[in-house]
């Protein structure tokens, strides 16, 4: 369903995602060529809420790199 473009968030375990997460779901599961780049990705507010939500984290330079470095290690293994 989702290679075809058709996809809903229905589900019990969707109700407590927000808005801006959804979107940014809908824009990263497309055709490639509505699909948003990475960089665009990571400038989506829901990036730039949950992060400044963190600390007060910015997404950029040397806070960027912190943070991919830390994604990085806590993944789990």
């Amino acid at each position: 369903m989702v290679q075809r473009g058709k996809f809903d968030f229905d589900g019990e375990e969707w109700d407590e995602i927000s808005k801006e997460a959804k979107d940014l779901i809908k824009k990263l599961i497309c055709k490639p060529e509505k699909r948003l780049s990475a960089q665009e990705a990571l400038e989506h507010k829901w990036f730039r809420k949950t992060l400044k939500d963190i600390k007060g984290i910015e997404m950029n330079g040397q806070k960027l790199l912190t943070f991919k470095n830390f994604a990085k290690q806590s993944k789990m293994k």
